[in-house]
């Protein structure tokens, strides 16, 4: 069956168009997203009601995370094999993206490997930053930075393949590189970069105090 997607000599012999138009399934996710939010909000005001506006975006942005590596990540790694002929919200959300990879539908032994180790490993370790900010666990800012430099050291992976192989597996059209691809990937460098940066320097304050007592002692 023809597809759409690039190059246009591959082979996706399980491929089936989507059941419904591609706005449909981002909406339904884009609401699953806000509902999860909401009630992640909620519990961070009861379990910590002072938690500082910035704080609190890091908390939320933590849940995003947790959320989309867990639950869309995780459906492709259960799922990549068939993926391209599913019809779930899910399938229909990557079968969109593919568009702007075609990896993901065709089983790439790297995007697999990026994406396993980011469903099962990151998504986990975010619930528990998220959870350690909430506490003000001592162990916040080290979960913090170590999670910040998996998710860049993945994007920054994941793009270099991409412009390594001549961006081949990514349809002409503009919207496809400037908005499913730049626009859908970019938080993943920005926001982790902000978020080591914060890290680093509360880890760098610590260890002048500790170094400054025990001199002082």
């Amino acid at each position: 069956m023809a597809h759409p997607y690039y190059p246009t000599s591959l082979a996706l012999p399980l491929y089936t168009p989507a059941g419904w138009p591609s706005h449909w399934a981002y909406f339904a996710f884009g609401l699953a997203l806000a509902a999860v939010l909401g009630a992640a909000a909620g519990v961070a005001y009861q379990v910590r009601p002072a938690l500082g506006r910035c704080e609190r975006l890091i908390f939320l942005w933590f849940i995003l995370s947790a959320t989309i590596h867990l639950v869309l990540e995780g459906y492709y790694v259960v799922y990549h094999a068939s993926l391209a002929g599913r019809a779930s919200v899910l399938a229909e959300l990557w079968k969109e993206y593919a568009r702007a990879d075609s990896r993901y539908l065709t089983s790439d032994g790297a995007v697999l490997g990026i994406e396993a180790l980011t469903a099962f490993v990151e998504g986990p370790a975010l619930l528990g930053a998220a959870y350690a900010l909430a506490v003000r666990s001592p162990h916040r800012h080290l979960l913090q930075l170590t999670i910040s430099l998996g998710q860049l050291y993945g994007s920054l992976v994941y793009l270099f393949t991409m412009w390594y192989d001549d961006w081949r597996y990514m349809s002409p059209h503009p919207y496809y590189f400037y908005v499913t691809f730049a626009a859908m990937n970019s938080p993943w460098v920005i926001v982790p970069v902000l978020l080591m940066t914060q890290s680093w320097r509360a880890l760098a304050r610590a260890v002048a105090t500790i170094t400054a007592v025990r001199k002082s002692a």
